[in-house]
């Protein structure tokens, strides 16, 4: 609801502005007459202006930035429109005021006339129109923490420099063979038979 307030409220600005020029701003003569550059050097004069030399200019580019920064909902757009056309209207009201010796509200057809006074309440219509305004709502991104995945390293599909050499297998290793015969006796029993020649049996030593 305060966003559209305050859109209603700058567009309403803009468009008081823009019409201002078109009526007369002092002893009747009108706002699309006077040089906007003017107010910047050496004072108003009875020099008349072209309409795009002229106060409808300035206005012109407010009236537009303050239109973008509504269709933008940008408070910062409307604001500094509002500002300008508000601050180039009174600069414009001091700079007359010195160059015609006086400043006076209209009177028969004398004095500042109504295209000042839309300006003026244009430009403070823009200003309350930004503070009205709700600028644009931030975009939030919510990470669901819960079913977040682990992720893996990559692999690397570079070749190691210093590939690892292949082991040589293991030699298959041979059953124990059964002994067959006389292998099967003990070296004991072998003695007490007499096999073995080398060593002489129990009863030939007692002989």
């Amino acid at each position: 609801m305060r966003n559209v307030v305050g859109s209603l409220l700058a567009v309403l600005g803009a468009a008081a502005t823009l019409v201002s020029p078109w009526q007369p701003w002092y002893d009747g003569r009108h706002g699309s007459t006077f040089k906007f550059w003017e107010v910047f050097g050496t004072g108003v004069t009875g020099s008349r202006s072209g309409i795009m030399d002229s106060v409808f200019l300035v206005f012109l580019v407010m009236a537009v930035i303050a239109v973008a920064g509504v269709l933008v909902r940008s408070r910062a757009l409307v604001g500094f429109a509002g500002v300008v056309a508000l601050g180039f209207t009174i600069l414009w009201m001091v700079r007359q005021g010195q160059a015609a010796g006086e400043l006076t509200i209209s009177s028969n057809s004398r004095g500042l006339g109504s295209g000042v006074a839309n300006a003026f309440g244009g430009g403070l219509l823009m200003i309350i129109g930004a503070l009205v305004m709700t600028s644009r709502p931030k975009e939030v991104v919510e990470v669901d923490r819960t079913d977040a995945k682990t992720t893996t390293a990559p692999t690397s599909n570079a070749i190691p420099t210093n590939p690892p050499t292949p082991s040589a297998p293991a030699p298959p290793v041979a059953p124990p063979a059964e002994r067959k015969g006389t292998e099967r006796l003990s070296k004991q029993e072998r003695e007490m038979l007499g096999l073995d020649q080398d060593t002489p049996s129990p009863r030939k030593q007692q002989d």
